[in-house]
């Protein structure tokens, strides 16, 4: 695989698209081929000198694309070229969800009477298959849309108590310019975003209207009352993924006389200098659900930090309780429909 190089100057995209772009610009090309194997997340996180889940989510994308796949115990591999029929179902747009079924299926039932088996031994496959993928067959699949992925974030914690749910997350900035943007929707059974993005999320699908549900968000009580304890006397910093958050919080610190001009950023492509940024800190402010230890390296700084008195502050938001039950209802009828085999 060529060398990726990452572009970490400020307002470029964020490291894990880069990633994406750069493996899928490759596999197009030809220059990595199917069954081509490619870096370990450690590994390739250690080269780009950037996090591991940063790589982990470019590689968890790039699986959801069918681009390539992951084998237990021997790492990451370029997917094998799809079979014709598959190519030929997805090539095909314009056609009803019936007919992309029935073309498929078609395809199938060709190959297996080419390897020579019979009508009954077909049915038996297709029984036996069914069966053990029922459950499967009934479960959802969600996408959430927003701009930063801190924010997205709230939505993988808070969807993984609710059973039968497949949730994926997307960006909505790099949704927008994928030409194949309203396809990628078209294939989930709902598509949440913030009441920020509802409306340009609709102006930009309008067909997709039916799927998509406006979900409210808010910060947590705790988020708030932490915020509340910082003082406009203390250096305060954030870490985080994406200047989008980061002007999220500091539009949130204004309403405590804390001016943006004081506070100082970091971004999680720049944890090589972590111990330099916390050495004049008072407080920093990181995304729920992120560390800023990504190494060994980062543990000293951490402690000492924490060991003069330093304060680490999680900002968390949450999806507010009215939108959460809306939510939880359209599901259920999803789920119900798809019982009933509408």
């Amino acid at each position: 695989m060529d060398k990726i190089k990452l572009d970490k100057s400020p307002g470029a995209k964020p490291a894990y698209q880069q990633i994406i772009a750069s493996i899928e610009q490759q596999i197009q090309s030809g220059r990595l081929k199917p069954r081509d194997k490619i870096p370990a997340e450690r590994d390739l996180a250690e080269e780009l000198r950037t996090a591991r889940g940063t790589v982990k989510r470019a590689y968890d994308e790039l699986a959801r694309r069918r681009l390539i796949e992951a084998a237990p115990g021997r790492g990451s591999f370029v997917a094998p070229e799809r079979p014709a029929a598959a190519a030929a179902a997805a090539a095909a747009p314009g056609e009803s969800r019936k007919d992309k079924a029935l073309r498929l299926i078609d395809g199938l039932i060709d190959e297996l009477a080419r390897l020579k088996f019979s009508a009954g031994d077909i049915r038996i496959f297709f029984d036996l298959r069914l069966l053990g993928r029922e459950d499967d067959l009934q479960s959802l699949n969600v996408v959430a849309v927003d701009c930063n992925p801190e924010a997205l974030g709230i939505f993988e914690r808070q969807f993984q108590i609710i059973p039968r749910v497949n949730l994926s997350r997307i960006l909505v900035d790099e949704l927008f310019e994928d030409p194949g943007g309203a396809e990628r929707l078209r294939s989930f059974d709902l598509v949440l975003t913030t009441t920020t993005h509802h409306r340009e999320v609709l102006e930009r699908f309008p067909d997709l209207k039916p799927k998509v549900l406006q979900v409210a968000v808010s910060p947590t009580r705790d988020s708030i009352i932490s915020l509340a304890r910082l003082t406009p006397s203390q250096k305060i910093g954030v870490a985080c993924e994406s200047r989008k958050f980061l002007d999220i919080v500091l539009d949130h610190l204004k309403a405590f006389d804390i001016s943006a001009s004081s506070v100082a950023p970091l971004f999680w492509s720049e944890l090589d200098r972590l111990d330099e940024f916390l050495a004049g800190l008072d407080a920093v402010i990181i995304p729920a659900g992120y560390s800023l230890q990504r190494g060994r390296e980062h543990l000293a700084a951490i402690q000492a930090f924490t060991g003069r008195g330093g304060v680490i502050v999680p900002f968390d938001y949450q999806i507010e309780r009215g939108s959460l039950l809306a939510v939880e209802e359209r599901l259920r009828t999803l789920l119900e429909d798809e019982a009933r085999g509408l």
